[in-house]
């Protein structure tokens, strides 16, 4: 799947597909095939994923102590709340890392959760 950018007068390029929703440069397909883990993302802040691909997922809104730490996705494991993201089509389990976020594993098996991933993903080098 690519991606399909909207283009207007005087902006530059923005990415219309769900999976390069927080991306400000579409990356190649060369560009992809080298992505490694760890990477800085910025977890939704809408329910963007489309139900199809959210399989097993929660949005989750982070308003009270009692509530999850960010607002963003969160898949349940064993009894815990586990913070995702989707970046690429691709879900990883995140962190707060700093002062940012980074993915920094591919969601477990286990979670049964649904990628679609980018064409030049190459799982083996994430």
């Amino acid at each position: 799947m690519t991606s399909t950018p909207s283009r207007s007068k005087g902006k530059s390029r923005v990415p219309t597909d769900w999976q390069l929703r927080a991306i400000a440069d579409i990356p190649s397909i060369t560009q992809l095939s080298a992505l490694e883990l760890p990477m800085e993302v910025i977890p939704e802040q809408k329910d963007t994923v489309p139900a199809a691909n959210a399989v097993n997922t929660q949005f989750l809104i982070s308003r009270t102590a009692e509530g999850p730490p960010w607002t963003g996705y969160y898949a349940t494991f064993r009894g815990a709340q586990l913070a995702i993201s989707n970046i690429y089509g691709i879900w990883c389990k995140i962190r707060h890392r700093g002062t940012g976020f980074e993915a920094h594993c591919l969601a477990r098996a286990e979670l049964s959760l649904l990628d679609a991933p980018l064409q030049g993903i190459d799982y083996s080098h994430l």
